[in-house]
């Protein structure tokens, strides 16, 4: 009990903190709305510009706790437009007013649903509700006008029988992003299709009700032009459900302004320039010639900034061609230093406060904070580095540029052709059962074997062994698992450079002398391995997905050293690359969207220089993640081959190198700060 009491003593100090600080109030007006819950009676209170939970208590003449208490979501910040409920007694029943029905938000509902729920467009909806555009919250008050109800036209096609309907089981790693993306259907029609299954969220093994969307044939009139709009069935029928209007609208020349941008990052200025902020003047109109100065470069700089510096250096040089193309940018850059307590200095900035964007910070322990302050201010925030998606799950405002493993693990599995007629082969090692990277992956392979019209005929095996044991022995077990007439396609999921390298020694022995035919797939980890024969790399036609690849024979590549040497007198670096793409991508976005450019994003394609950005958001609460992942084959002449889906020989593109020449040097993927 004591417990319980100094915890609502916190919540209740850290409500003050938080709301009631601000030091200029306005007269709370106070609300006649009511509306009924569980038999419980509310005043429904719409905030207003300068009021905060403090005045509103004192107004309804109740604790900051008691609306707290009723209000889950107020610790995120109230917001002007929000409505909270009050609690009050009163004899009243009433859930209406004369303008609104006041709708309470339950487990599971969607916009899509209150729409159909009230007979309503969606667009009425969020006219009076501003705050639900990016997602519904439990508890949450949404006002219906009823000046709009059963304004919502009906479906012109009827769905007649359950044959447009498929059933789809919810695989380990799937969300309901992806599952929407796969069968080209918005998330709130499964999400209403599925409603008591999703109670509890979305389950592994879940069986889902699907609407076979391209089973239709919509009517000239229903046809939506590519991007606009898309086709969904329920059962009433079918709808097209509009992408935002400003994805195809908006006019940077006419309705933009400059864009305020924050760069986070660890330069550690203090230990080689007495300066803590970076304020860049790259606002247009420019000079035709103009170039962006560079930070101070040379040998004083700490070895631990020289990556992100290099960053920074690629981030201008994509601002600077955006700006030559009229965007205007107000570019501000903080030392984060790897300092939480600095951070949170930062975030008091006004430049943080009147952010469109902010890029960075790098470090786990420094993203936290900058990427609560985001979703609280409900500002867009780039983690350009970070492979840890723990943030991700909550902050509709975060963009993860860096895939997680796991994701990276799913790509993996699902660009391998499991269905063709080769022998595939899970090798490992022998004690690696207890390994959750193998567990992990050898559920994917087996799920998607699963999914093919051969999957018992498909051929498919493990071998374990442990690395350092007798060379005879090893080939003989190996070999047992290999055919002579078929391809043999060896999966390795392992980090373990000692068996890896024992592992391809035999595959050379077995492949140059006994005459299998074998293809090994390996991790990213394996280009920075630096006691493996690269001979065997070629010899073995070994295949590895990235996230990240560099072609250096690209124009557009060739374009951005030439730029980068010019301007910084070096050679760019995977750092480098980086910072351009993020740049160019989220700037680009915004030139060509606005602010609110993370709904257009599906249709949303830019060349970049070593990625190409698939970004997936699992949910409408969830953040963004980058799931792209190149596969980069090595051939036995020595080339270097980006291959999409190799297996079935799609996509091939041949980058060639000198024989000669056996570093690893343009695959080496970026550091991954987890």
């Amino acid at each position: 009990m004591i417990q319980k009491f100094v915890a609502l003593l916190f919540a209740a100090l850290i409500s003050y903190a938080v709301f009631g600080l601000k030091k200029k109030t306005v007269q709370v007006k106070v609300s006649t709305d009511k509306i009924k819950i569980d038999g419980k009676i509310y005043l429904v209170h719409v905030v207003q510009k300068g009021e905060t939970l403090y005045s509103i208590s004192k107004a309804y003449n109740v604790t900051q706790m008691e609306i707290a208490m009723e209000n889950p979501d107020i610790y995120l910040g109230i917001r002007v437009g929000q409505s909270i409920k009050i609690p009050v007694k009163v004899k009243d029943d009433s859930t209406e007013s004369e303008e609104f029905i006041y709708h309470i938000v339950r487990k599971g509902e969607t916009l899509f649903g209150l729409s159909r729920k009230y007979s309503i467009s969606i667009d009425d909806i969020v006219a009076v509700n501003p705050d639900v555009e990016t997602g519904l919250m439990l508890s949450q008050v949404v006002k219906i006008p009823k000046s709009r109800l059963n304004t919502l036209g009906t479906a012109s096609v009827e769905v007649k029988d359950t044959a447009k309907f498929i059933t789809h089981i919810v695989q380990k790693g799937e969300g309901l992003y992806s599952i929407s993306r796969q069968y080209n259907v918005d998330q709130d029609v499964i999400v209403e299709l599925n409603r008591e299954k999703l109670v509890d969220g979305l389950k592994l093994g879940a069986e889902l009700r699907i609407p076979r969307v391209t089973d239709l044939a919509p009517t000239a009139q229903q046809q939506p032009h590519l991007g606009d709009s898309l086709h969904v069935v329920t059962d009433e029928g079918v709808y097209i459900v509009p992408r935002p209007a400003h994805c195809n609208t908006f006019n940077y020349t006419t309705e933009g302004r400059p864009y305020n941008v924050v760069l986070l990052l660890p330069l550690f200025l203090k230990e080689f320039e007495n300066a803590d902020t970076l304020a860049v003047p790259v606002q247009a109109p420019a000079k035709p010639n103009a170039r962006p100065t560079p930070v101070k470069t040379g040998p004083s700089i700490p070895a631990k900034a020289l990556g992100f510096l290099e960053f920074y250096e690629g981030f201008l040089l994509a601002v600077d061609s955006l700006r030559n193309a009229g965007l205007s940018v107000n570019l501000t850059v903080f030392d984060t230093r790897r300092d939480v307590d600095n951070v949170t200095s930062i975030l008091q900035s006004s430049a943080l406060r009147n952010a469109d964007l902010i890029v960075g910070p790098v470090y786990p322990e420094c993203l936290k904070p900058v990427a609560n302050f985001a979703r609280e201010n409900r500002i867009h925030m780039v983690s350009p580095l970070s492979s840890n998606d723990y943030l991700q799950s909550s902050n509709p405002y975060l963009f993860q540029v860096n895939p997680s493993f796991y994701s990276q693990l799913r790509e993996f599995s699902s660009k391998i052709d499991l269905c063709s007629d080769r022998n595939i082969v899970l090798m490992h090692e022998a004690d690696s059962l207890s390994n959750n990277l193998v567990i992990s992956f050898r559920d994917m392979l087996k799920q998607d074997i699963s999914k093919c019209s051969n999957s018992d005929s498909v051929h498919y095996k493990e071998v374990a062994y442990k690395a350092g044991s007798v060379a005879v022995e090893v080939q003989s077990k190996i070999s047992h698992s290999l055919v002579l007439d078929k391809e043999n396609v060896l999966l390795v999921p392992s980090e373990n450079e000692a068996f890896v390298a024992d592992l391809l020694g035999h595959l050379y022995t077995l492949s140059n002398y006994h005459g299998y035919k074998i293809k090994v797939y390996g991790l990213p980890r394996w280009q920075k391995f630096k006691n493996v024969q690269l001979e065997y790399y070629y010899n073995q036609q070994l295949h590895l997905f990235t996230p990240f690849f560099v072609d250096y024979n690209s124009d557009g590549v060739k374009r951005f050293i030439g730029e980068y040497r010019h301007t910084y007198r070096s050679e760019p670096s995977q750092y480098a690359f980086q910072g351009y793409d993020v740049g160019f991508y989220f700037l680009s976005a915004m030139m060509r969207y606005g602010i609110d450019f993370k709904f257009c994003l599906p249709d949303f394609k830019v060349d970049l220089l070593q990625a190409k950005y698939r970004f997936v958001q699992d949910n409408s609460l969830s953040g963004f993640e980058n799931r792209s992942v190149f596969m980069i084959r090595y051939t036995r002449d020595f080339d270097i081959i980006k291959a999409e889906n190799d297996l079935t020989k799609q996509g091939v593109e041949a980058i060639t190198i000198d024989p000669s020449v056996k570093e690893n040097k343009t695959l080496l993927p970026l550091p991954s700060y987890k």
